[in-house]
């Protein structure tokens, strides 16, 4: 943009990565870098620690420093074929590596993560991962599939290892500033970002500053607090605008263009970075948000909708789909069956003869709670989970159906 002034560039340039390490020192303060920190139960209303929790996986994560020696992940069989699991790691600079059933299936498997600066993550099924920066975050993820089997679950969850070289460091860290406060930084921005830099370097393929912007990057000081101050009041205005830029809107349901990979594209992986940090990427998982009901009204919980999907409708996938409802704060919300999500590992659910299924969103209890998502009485948020879809789904081709009023 011929409009960017150079502060400007490296706020928006430094946003992930400073996003990044204040995610990590905020969680190492609770659990020690070094080891993975196990979350054994699913999301429920009284989780506060992330927005818009999914309700279907365990997770596990761990902060990692490669300048130590590579991990060693070991994944172990899968309790049958259609257990989904999935290994995500994340360089300083948000760029993704996955060790994952779409590569590596559920017979078990060994994979090592080693410091390359020169080589992109590959994203196969490679026994060798490469991450750019000595930083590496690894978060795991295990489907629960039902209420039941959570025990059988938890066993795989804690099955999946992450080893250490002996000096790999294991100690709690001190917070920084929130990671959503970042703008309010101000010019004191760039003293942070360039002590994440001396830390993590990004790797040779990634996006290069401009000079102007890297001599701001070497030597803020030498900078007034004013043109800085201006740097991150534009470049912060910038990453919030793209928001819901490149978003595709069909049946009332939304859904990002840009959850592919943001590549080249400093302004994508800024706000990547403000607005989904560690979510996933749309060929492990595409997430719709409803914007309106088939008649183009918000959602309200006093109006029951129905979401009828035909046999030719459900959503095309290799793993698993569900809906979550959500609160406007995008947390969950008690409900009197604490049910909080519904897919197709739903005990119970109902299909008419011709195969189609019909949901229905509703405050109140209706006769037949079969395939019923209890929401809030008032507004609402609603999300649909496609993981493992197919070619449409990740093309951004396949929309849910409209949400029809009952």
């Amino acid at each position: 943009m011929s409009d960017l002034s150079p502060a400007a560039e490296l706020y928006i340039w430094g946003y992930p990565l400073v996003a990044l390490h204040r995610t990590r020192l905020l969680f190492c303060s609770r659990s020690p870098s070094g080891q993975l920190n196990h979350v054994d139960d699913l999301a429920t209303p009284t989780d506060r620690g992330v927005v818009a929790p999914n309700n279907d996986t365990l997770y596990s994560s761990g902060w990692y420093d490669l300048r130590h020696g590579d991990l060693n992940i070991a994944v172990p069989p899968m309790d049958h074929a259609e257990r989904y699991w999935n290994v995500m790691i994340l360089d300083a600079y948000t760029h993704v590596a996955y060790v994952c059933r779409r590569h590596h299936g559920v017979t078990g498997t060994n994979v090592r993560v080693t410091f390359n600066p020169d080589t992109p993550p590959a994203n196969d099924a490679s026994k060798i991962v490469t991450i750019a920066t000595p930083t590496a975050w690894v978060i795991i993820r295990v489907l629960v599939e039902s209420p039941e089997e959570i025990a059988e679950a938890r066993s795989l969850q804690h099955g999946i290892t992450i080893t250490a070289p002996p000096s790999q460091p294991i100690a709690l860290t001190t917070k920084a500033g929130k990671p959503t406060t970042i703008a309010q930084s101000g010019a004191e921005y760039f003293s942070e970002l360039k002590q994440y830099v001396d830390l993590d370097q990004p790797g040779h393929w990634h996006p290069q500053l401009s000079k102007a912007a890297q001599s701001i990057l070497e030597s803020p000081e030498q900078f007034t607090a004013e043109y800085l101050f201006e740097g991150v009041k534009y470049g912060e205005k910038l990453i919030s605008s793209l928001s819901t830029q490149g978003n595709v809107i069909r049946n009332g349901w939304s859904t990002s263009k840009n959850a592919t990979g943001f590549e080249d594209d400093i302004f994508k992986r800024a706000a990547g970075a403000k607005f989904g940090l560690g979510g996933h990427q749309a060929v492990e998982n595409r997430s719709y948000i409803a914007v309106s009901d088939a008649r183009g009204g918000k959602l309200n919980g006093s109006q029951p909708l129905t979401l009828r999907m035909t046999t030719t409708a459900l959503p095309p996938c290799n793993a698993f789909w569900s809906l979550t409802a959500y609160a406007m704060d995008l947390y969950l919300v008690e409900n009197e069956i604490q049910r909080w999500s519904i897919g197709d590992r739903t005990s119970g659910l109902s299909y008419a003869e011709d195969g189609s299924l019909t949901i229905t969103l509703s405050h109140q209890r209706p006769d037949d709670i079969s395939n019923w998502l209890p929401v809030p009485a008032g507004r609402y948020m609603l999300g649909m989970r496609v993981y493992e879809g197919h070619d449409e789904v990740v093309a951004c081709k396949w929309f849910p159906a409209a949400l029809v009023a009952n």
